[in-house]
């Protein structure tokens, strides 16, 4: 952003290692994991080599040597044990939860995530007979194999496999609150499958999650049109609108912060920011919360095409001719841009533009660089919700989803308050028949307690989560 920007001078950054980081797994904290942007793994183009089950059985029976190693081709009375014991539960249910949330993940995210060393290798238990039955595809970066700056075992990718299999096999054998950690109640899919776009957004939101004073962060599953200013607020609409942002980082008062990562100057990026205007033209601030960063993160190795930056600054404009306004509610005021190297200027470094998740907005007077007015969006941007608006709801939610960074999760937190029991889900209320002798007060009445406070709660399955 500094380099078509004059106004603004090269931002001051500091190292990762320099800063206290929320991951409580240090080996994968953002001074540790792979740099997805920096450290070139996407030479020569923006997608992983993936392979799944189904096709490393067919080169098997054909004849071929299959590329992994034969414990991940385990059949299904070896594979279907493994996904369902009770043994590591939790994290594994965590782990789907992220790839179901942010679709293309690295190992190295995934640990840090869950907060599970495990998931380094991809030859473990859960992910082995998660591989096995189709429900998780595996890849590697397109990175030469003598580039030494990955660590054994932490190029590999992970998605969810376009299969029934979690439909089939894995839900039926969750409870309710399971189910809820892993989807959130959105259907599981493998959706659209973007690399290192999916990448770097998962990536946005770990270092988001880490190193700022935020509420959380959704993965984009998790950030359609519809959930953030439709059916996720509690209204309805006819036709909802299910087209995604890359993520979102929610604000300690509630404040979202939807971000889109743009590598390339697509000729449907109008349209894109065309759509955000109109959804957000017609959702006010203090209702909906909800603004916009378009975040431009060309290859650091390639110096051809247009530059992306540029193109968000010139589709926004012509966008915003439709709607006129620079007030708080405008799209002008609401749909930012801001460029990776400004908010990450090297390898493992965060400027200060990202501690203040800067942007800037066409809400200037003149033409040009004097039309782009810089805003923090944690320190500068207002926002008072609507009276009947529960903002920070997102916030007390967030925790049920296995997809929440493993230090945002308020681990062992009886959920039933927030989810209900069981009979409250089914719509069933307790029975509370009188006493066949009221004059009576021996006994104990019906559905009254015993023990202690623990022994009279719902089966540790079905209200905890995490």
């Amino acid at each position: 952003m500094s380099a078509q920007h004059p106004r603004r001078k090269t931002p001051e950054s500091i190292h990762a290692a320099m800063l206290p980081s929320a991951c409580t797994l240090d080996a994968v904290s953002t001074a540790q994991r792979v740099d997805p942007y920096w450290d070139e793994l996407w030479v020569p183009g923006s997608q992983a080599n993936w392979t799944t089950a189904h096709a490393e059985r067919y080169y098997r029976d054909h004849g071929a040597a299959p590329g992994v190693p034969q414990r991940l081709l385990m059949e299904q009375d070896e594979y279907l044990p493994l996904l369902t014991t009770n043994r590591g539960r939790v994290n594994r249910q965590n782990a789907w939860s992220v790839t179901h949330a942010y679709r293309t993940v690295t190992a190295e995210q995934l640990a840090a995530f869950t907060g599970c060393r495990t998931f380094l290798d991809y030859r473990s238990a859960p992910l082995a007979a998660s591989f096995a039955s189709d429900l998780i595809d595996f890849g590697w970066f397109p990175v030469p194999r003598r580039y030494a700056g990955i660590k054994p075992g932490r190029n590999i990718l992970y998605r969810p496999a376009a299969t029934e299999v979690y439909k089939l096999l894995i839900e039926p054998t969750l409870t309710g609150p399971e189910s809820l950690t892993v989807t959130g109640g959105q259907p599981w899919s493998s959706g659209g499958q973007y690399d290192r776009h999916n990448v770097l957004a998962a990536e946005v939101a770990l270092r988001a999650a880490e190193v700022l004073p935020i509420g959380t962060v959704l993965g984009e599953t998790f950030a359609s049109v519809d959930l953030l200013l439709g059916g996720g607020l509690g209204k309805t609409a006819k036709k909802p609108d299910n087209r995604r942002a890359d993520g979102v980082i929610v604000r300690t008062d509630g404040l979202r912060i939807a971000y889109e990562i743009t590598a390339t100057a697509s000729r449907g990026l109008e349209s894109k920011v065309r759509r955000w205007a109109q959804a957000l033209a017609a959702h006010p601030l203090e209702t909906s919360g909800l603004v916009v960063v378009f975040i431009a993160a060309p290859h650091p190795d390639r110096k051809d095409g247009k530059n992306p930056l540029t193109a968000l600054r010139n589709a926004i404009s012509d966008v915003l001719r439709e709607f006129p306004g620079t007030g708080s509610d405008s799209p002008a005021a609401r749909i930012g841009v801001a460029s990776w190297p400004d908010y990450f200027p090297a390898r493992h470094e965060i400027s200060e533009l990202f501690f203040r998740l800067e942007a800037d907005f066409a809400v200037g007077q003149g033409r040009g660089a004097d039309k782009w007015v810089p805003r923090g969006l944690l320190d500068e941007q207002k926002f008072e919700p609507w009276k009947t608006f529960d903002a920070t709801a997102i916030i007390d939610n967030a925790p049920l989803l296995g997809a929440t960074p493993h230090w945002l999760r308020e681990a062992r937190k009886d959920y039933t308050p927030i989810i209900g029991s069981p009979m409250d889900r089914a719509g069933v209320s307790v029975p509370h028949p009188a006493p066949a002798k009221p004059n009576l007060t021996k006994g104990r009445a019906l559905g009254a307690g015993v023990g202690s406070a623990e022994d009279t709660l719902l089966p540790r399955r079905l209200r905890i989560i995490g």
